[in-house]
This record gives C-alpha cells, sequence and structure tokens, in this order.
C-alpha cells in the first residue's frame, strides 16, 4: 500500500537552508571538515563513515525537530555509537560495488537504504533492521520519488558545480555548502517520512502474541448447564459405597445367631 507517494522537494531546501543560515559555522565548517579528511585520508575515512557523518546528520535532525541548537562537541556525537554506527560503511561499500558494476545496481542500493544512517543514529536501530525499514519505507512511500531525490540531491548539484568551476574557477569554493545542503534535504526528508509515533521497527517484524487457551463454544455451553443457579444449594450426592448394605446384612445375620444360642 502506498502511503505519502509525493514530495515536497522545495520545503526540503528550505529547511537545509534555514539550517545553514542560522549555524552557517558549524554545519559548513563540520563539511568542509569532512571534505577535508576524505581527500586527507584519500578515502579511507569512510571506514568510519556512520559514527564520523552520524554525528553531523543528527544536529540536523534535532534542530529541525526540537528546534535543539546544535555545539561543535556534537559533530563528534556519532562516536558514542561507535559499535553500532561502524556497519554503516558496508552499505556505502555495496552501493560502490553496484555502481562500479552497472551504475543501475548502485542507484536501486542507494535509493533502498537512504534512510539506513538516520534510522540508526537517531532510533539506535540495528544495522539490520534499519536496512529492512528504509528498504520498506521507500518501497511503500515511492521508489521512483526516492530515486529522483537522490539524483537532485547529489547528482545535479555536482554537475552544475562542476560546469560553474569550468567557467569560474573561483566558484569551486561553492562545495562547502555541497554537505550541509544534501544531509539537510536528507533530515528534512527523513522527518517527513518517518513520523515520531511510527513504530522503530521494520514492518515485517511483528510480534506475535503469546499463547492463550482457547475454549471453544461446546464447552462453555456444558459447563454453563452443570453450573448451580444463583440462590441454589449444591446438590447432594449418594456417597454410600455400593456394598454398604451386605456388610449391615450380615451383621444383623450374626446378632441373631448368638441370641438363639444364648436362648
Amino acid at each position: 500500500m502506498v502511503q505519502n507517494p509525493t514530495m515536497n522537494f522545495q520545503a526540503y531546501l528550505e529547511d537545509a537552508w534555514k539550517i545553514i543560515k542560522k549555524e552557517p559555522l558549524i554545519l559548513i565548517g563540520g563539511g568542509f571538515l569532512y571534505q577535508l579528511l576524505f581527500y586527507l585520508t584519500q578515502g579511507f575515512i569512510v571506514l568510519v563513515a556512520g559514527p564520523l557523518l552520524g554525528g553531523y546528520l543528527l544536529l540536523i535532525i534535532l534542530y529541525l525537530r526540537q528546534n535543539r541548537r546544535p555545539a561543535f562537541n556534537d559533530l563528534f556525537n556519532g562516536f558514542k555509537q561507535f559499535g553500532s554506527l561502524f556497519p554503516y560503511f558496508l552499505v556505502l561499500l555495496i552501493i560502490f560495488i553496484g555502481f562500479a558494476l552497472l551504475i543501475i545496481p548502485g542507484l536501486v542500493f542507494a535509493t533502498w537504504w537512504i534512510y539506513v544512517l538516520p534510522l540508526m543514529v537517531d532510533r539506535k536501530m540495528s544495522f539490520g533492521d534499519a536496512m529492512r525499514m528504509s528498504m520498506n519505507k521507500v518501497n511503500e512511500t515511492g521508489f521512483f520519488m526516492h530515486l529522483a531525490f537522490l539524483l537532485l540531491v547529489t547528482l545535479v548539484p555536482i554537475l552544475i558545480l562542476t560546469i560553474l568551476s569550468a567557467t569560474v574557477p573561483f566558484l569551486t569554493v561553492l562545495s562547502i555548502l555541497l554537505t550541509p545542503m544534501q544531509f539537510g534535504c536528507l533530515a528534512s526528508l527523513y522527518l517527513d517520512k518517518f513520523r515520531p509515533d511510527e513504530p522503530a521497527m521494520p514492518h515485517d517484524a511483528v510480534e506475535e502474541p503469546a499463547a492463550e487457551e482457547i475454549i471453544s463454544p461446546q464447552k462453555e455451553d456444558i459447563a454453563a448447564e452443570h453450573a448451580p443457579k444463583a440462590g441454589e444449594d449444591k446438590p447432594e450426592t449418594d456417597e454410600t459405597p455400593p456394598d454398604a448394605g451386605i456388610e449391615s446384612d450380615a451383621a444383623e445375620s450374626s446378632e441373631k445367631e448368638e441370641k438363639q444360642e444364648n436362648t
């Protein structure tokens, strides 16, 4: 069943731009720091992409949802969940392999698992549960809409920036806005599709109720017939054993024989 099949791209961009204007030092500075680390480590920093990017994404989510002002230390809050966020690099690895093979598998994986990091860092979900819930949500609310969002937020800005930089090299500096804009739009999309009252568990993980004894209607009717009615005493039952009469007759005959002998 498809739910909320449309997306408000304008609202996502407005949310991202709003937080950049409110907190430019942290958002732009944090994004530049991550880009610098990526280039300095020649991409090996992707191994800790979950903890590193998780804190950055979480502070944006908290700002948009609770209007919570971020601090510089919030950029590294993802390392507090290092053990649970570390497997996120596997998602990036699978997506990279998909792009290296035929491009299309990479686009499919990237679209299905677009919510994995937000779910892990915000709802403290496990890696496997976040992957399943993200894929279910994407399929329910529109795969191609999510694919369009992914292309508009990632590929299109990079192409535009490349063209502008080729014309005016100074415009390369605008690349520092890529990370905050992309993560701001992702956080806004996540808050739009995952409501606070929505269960933080995959749709296919349904808990089974505890087994209870089932009483058939026939048993209930039989029990009702034999149950004593209100105001009635419990019927008396004859508890005399069947051979009690034989024993009493034998005792009487022995008494008669004793009397005859005495006379």
